[in-house]
């Protein structure tokens, strides 16, 4: 409380002084054990540290490499010892890559967006995630609305606006929902954005706003680096300055006097026409939940459930689409819910398992583990499974939810759904391994890891499938793995076609989904692969984890744009597809042969009725 009296102070009475003013840009500092960002940084702070004509310090995001361990208190310790204010916002790698959601970055520095005041200008950081998933960016709903309220209380005032983002939002691809921020801010005295993710200085003009994207902190050439921004009343003044060198390199100059204006013609709209050209997919109902939605529908054969980031479960009639009940939890609803008779099992980011009624959504019980949950349980018979972040994988009593078995040794966090197949419990950590746990005791049975070194390469985002003591999965480093049921030995790893962690099966055969385009499916063979078909199916380019799910012979998947493709699982063929949005579209959920509920990181639940074409 103390030093957010002194900073308030602090930004007061240097307001009331000259308009000349710097800031010290700093961008993408990727602190890990395995980067140079710990190093630099410091570098970085220590030349801060050592000018006095710095006032206050920016920071656009990826602060970690992965916001995974100690690594978001480290970068903050070194922040710390700035002498002069700093203000921060997460970057895609400390939302996507992150053991605690966004509570760890929340906790330490208060929030993960910004607004302040300095000589006439308001300064607005916020960041666009994707929250835990593969995703183009994405301003949430509360965010946004948060920043409505900001610009509304400016009255169109005139006042001078700097936005502070990580993504840059020019090209529009980078952020899926840039729209609804450029509709927000248009009509308001937006003088540039700053941006970071590309490791680069670069001008750009965004719709009419100019977009200045920094670079990142670390090393090349041996020096770290960092940007200084010099307000100058008509003008403002980009500089590199590397650690050690006493001179600046100009790079950037902008006219702060002048008056841009958003120009709509030239923002590319998300385009739906795909849904005329398969006009016999209807939209039965659609709710918004006004909250990001990440986990994947389950269905009980009458109703829908579904959970948010706001930690809210909704149950909804599958017919109509209306609300039957609501309840809200302490933590964000990542994932997906496992449904046993009338129980609801699902893991939330306030660390606990929760069994609750389907009826009505009272508790039967929960049970507390030591951090944040992602995973999505698996039932079998009396047995609940979940892989938690604490290190733990547990066993607890459907009835009661006390343990009937606890192993520890899980070195990363889990999103993803475990496979329970014959006396086996398989998932992937972001540890670089794939575990194979014994279902009766918790013991190792074997785990797995790929040849490169890199928790940014595990094999944890994909839900794992099996076929003939088989076991399929994809990575991120492009490849298609197999791997033996009984001691996870590599049969064979093939990057032929370029997969990104999403497969499925149907019994008979293995699906995977490409990085353009395309789909695969191939007989399980554990000498080399063998492709029965190879289609393309006209999704673009696409990296959404959206696991591949069959129905009465159709396969159905999401891209990361709000695009549903259904294709017929023995040969490919494209039967439709379908536009609902422009967001990560979680693991689809087929219910019927002709239906199927959808879900959207923009907060939408949908569904769709492919009738005949």
């Amino acid at each position: 409380m103390k030093k957010m009296f002194l900073l308030i102070i602090f930004l007061f009475l240097i307001g009331c002084t000259s308009n000349e003013f710097k800031i010290g840009w700093l961008s993408d500092t990727h602190v890990s054990p395995f980067t140079s960002g710990p190093q630099d940084l410091r570098a970085v702070v220590r030349d801060i540290n050592q000018k006095d004509d710095i006032d206050l310090v920016i920071v656009s995001g990826d602060i970690t490499d992965t916001n995974t361990g100690n690594n978001l208190i480290l970068a903050k310790r070194i922040l710390d010892s700035l002498k002069v204010p700093y203000f921060i916002i997460p970057g895609n790698h400390d939302t996507k890559w992150s053991d605690s959601g966004l509570e760890k970055f929340r906790r330490l520095f208060k929030d993960d967006k910004f607004v302040f005041d300095f000589k006439g200008i308001k300064f607005i950081g916020l960041h666009q995630g994707p929250v835990l998933r593969m995703a183009d960016g994405h301003f949430s709903p509360d965010d946004l609305n948060w920043l409505k309220n900001i610009l509304k209380k400016m009255n169109r005032s005139g006042q001078p606006v700097v936005f502070v983002t990580h993504y840059p939002l020019f090209p529009v691809h980078h952020v899926d929902n840039a729209l609804n921020f450029f509709k927000i801010i248009k009509g308001y005295n937006v003088k540039m954005i700053l941006s970071g993710h590309v490791h680069r200085n670069k001008v750009s003009n965004a719709y009419g706003i100019p977009q200045i994207m920094g670079r990142s902190i670390l090393r090349r050439d041996s020096l770290p680096a960092y940007n200084i921004i010099k307000f100058s009343g008509d003008s403002v003044i980009f500089f590199v300055k590397y650690v050690g060198l006493p001179h600046l390199k100009q790079w950037a100059k902008l006219d702060f006097r002048k008056k841009y204006q958003i120009e709509d013609s030239l923002i590319r709209r998300p385009d739906f026409s795909i849904n005329q050209i398969y006009p016999q997919v209807k939209e039965s109902w659609r709710v918004s939940m006004a909250s990001l939605i990440t986990a994947s529908p389950n269905f009980d054969g009458h109703f829908v459930y579904i959970g948010d980031h706001a930690g809210k479960l909704h149950c909804i009639n599958s017919e109509t689409g209306r609300q039957v009940w609501q309840r809200a939890f302490p933590g964000a609803l990542f994932s997906q819910v496992a449904i046993e008779k009338d129980r609801l099992l699902f893991t939330s980011a306030d660390s606990n398992v929760y069994c609750i009624k389907n009826i009505d959504g009272s508790e039967f019980w929960k049970f507390k583990t030591q951090a944040p949950l992602y995973s999505i349980p698996i039932i079998h018979s009396d047995t609940v499974f979940v892989a938690g972040n604490d290190g733990n994988c547990y066993a607890l009593s459907l009835r009661t939810g006390q343990p009937i078995w606890v192993v520890d040794g899980i070195k990363g966090y889990v999103e993803c759904k475990p496979l329970l197949v014959k006396d086996k419990i398989i998932f992937g950590a972001w540890d670089g391994h794939l575990y194979a746990l014994k279902r009766k005791n918790g013991r190792l049975a074997w785990k797995w890891s790929g040849p490169r070194q890199n928790i940014l390469f595990s094999p944890a985002a994909c839900w794992p499938v099996t076929l003939n003591d088989q076991v399929f999965f994809a990575t991120p480093d492009r490849h298609l793995n197999n791997v033996h049921l009984k001691d996870g030995h590599t049969f064979w790893r093939d990057h032929r076609f370029k997969v990104r962690e999403t497969v499925g099966s149907n019994g008979h055969l293995v699906f995977a989904k490409t990085m353009q385009d395309t789909v695969v499916a191939l007989i399980p063979n554990k000498g080399k692969p063998i492709y029965t078909w190879i289609k393309n199916l006209q999704f673009g380019y696409d990296f959404a984890n959206s696991m591949i799910q069959l129905k009465n012979g159709v396969g159905y998947f999401g891209t990361k744009n709000g695009l549903v493709i259904s294709f017929q699982a023995k040969n490919g063929k494209l039967l439709w597809q379908h536009k609902i949005g422009n967001s990560f579209i979680p693991t689809v959920l087929p219910i019927s042969k002709n239906e199927v509920i959808v879900s959207s990181m923009d907060g939408l639940l949908v569904k769709l009725s492919p009738g005949k074409p």
